[in-house]
């Protein structure tokens, strides 16, 4: 008998662009949108500020060409790894909506946007810790 286990699953958090520097967020239910990232856990306020940079990113990736970008939404899901540390394992990234007109450039755009996404690029980064005595 193989026993298959289920991975926990953070999210869905889903941020809104609407043509403006203002997003929208919304956590598991896409109705119900705040002008801020959720707080239920820090994974997915950490979820919320992915989702925000690959919006800003992909803005500033058709600013650069040019390219009128139309409103959408990003669907960040994250997949907790099952072994220690406790960690997310994997990340899934939607991008819900025509973003652009010229489906010739999505392809481009997105891995632009994933390649200068400064909080995707510190997923790997070297955390230091250390303690204090408060003055």
């Amino acid at each position: 008998m193989t026993v298959e286990l289920k991975p926990k699953v953070f999210g869905p958090i889903f941020v809104f662009f609407n043509g403006t520097n203002t997003l929208q967020y919304a956590h598991i239910d896409p109705s119900n949108t705040s002008a801020y990232p959720p707080i239920q856990a820090p994974v997915d306020t950490f979820l919320a500020s992915l989702g925000a940079c690959i919006v800003m990113s992909i803005k500033w990736s058709t600013d650069q060409r040019k390219i009128v970008l139309n409103p959408f939404i990003i669907k960040v899901i994250g997949i907790k790894a099952f072994d220690i540390p406790n960690r997310i394992e994997r990340i899934n990234i939607e991008i819900i909506g025509n973003f652009i007109d010229n489906e010739d450039l999505i392809t481009r755009i997105m891995r632009q946007a994933k390649s200068i996404c400064t909080v995707s690029n510190s997923l790997s980064c070297v955390v230091n810790f250390t303690a204090r005595n408060a003055l």
